[in-house]
């Protein structure tokens, strides 16, 4: 056995989308739902709203998930999903069908720092799965192998029915009908 140097073992790619894609979606939603609660402590999101964001933040995870962005394009997608859940909750409020978004300045610096901070939490959990996948490629080839089982046994069967054709085709005498002291 040579051990090597360098360069960790592939590590699987698609896992490691699919651990991005699934963080970003999560974060998305539960910084849109926290910051609902912290803005509006008292006003509680109806379902359609909750579902909205829930489907906002499956489409964003997916999205995230598909391609391969910078820390830059990371940041704007999650940045893109906060203003979707902000949207979605604000649906069920009601403030967004008299035309009031209430974007003041302080909620869209607050926005933007949270997908910041988002974009670093999304990162590291990337790099943790990528770590993590790299060690078990290297851990896993030591362990003892289970031996492999030939294949069940054909079963053989001891027990045959006595058939007797002829009680079958007629219809008295047979074992199906009640006995003949019951019908009377």
């Amino acid at each position: 056995m040579q051990i090597r140097f360098g360069a960790t073992l592939p590590v699987d790619r698609r896992g490691a989308a699919r651990v991005r894609g699934a963080v970003a979606g999560l974060i998305s939603g539960s910084v849109a739902v926290a910051a609902h609660g912290w803005a509006a402590p008292t006003a509680v999101p109806d379902s359609t709203a909750i579902m909205l964001l829930g489907a906002t933040a499956a489409v964003l995870g997916a999205l995230v998930s598909g391609f391969r962005t910078g820390p830059a394009g990371l940041t704007a997608a999650l940045a893109a999903g906060q203003l979707l859940g902000h949207f979605c909750l604000g649906w069920g409020s009601g403030h967004l069908h008299h035309g009031d978004l209430q974007l003041t300045p302080a909620m869209i610096a607050a926005h933007v720092l949270a997908a910041w901070a988002a974009a670093l939490l999304v990162r590291g959990a990337e790099t943790a799965y990528r770590t993590g996948a790299a060690a078990l490629a290297r851990i896993i080839p030591f362990f003892p192998r289970v031996p492999a089982i030939a294949g069940p046994a054909p079963l053989r069967t001891t027990h045959r029915d006595r058939l007797i054709p002829r009680i079958l085709v007629t219809g008295a005498g047979g074992t199906r009908a009640p006995p003949a002291t019951a019908l009377v």
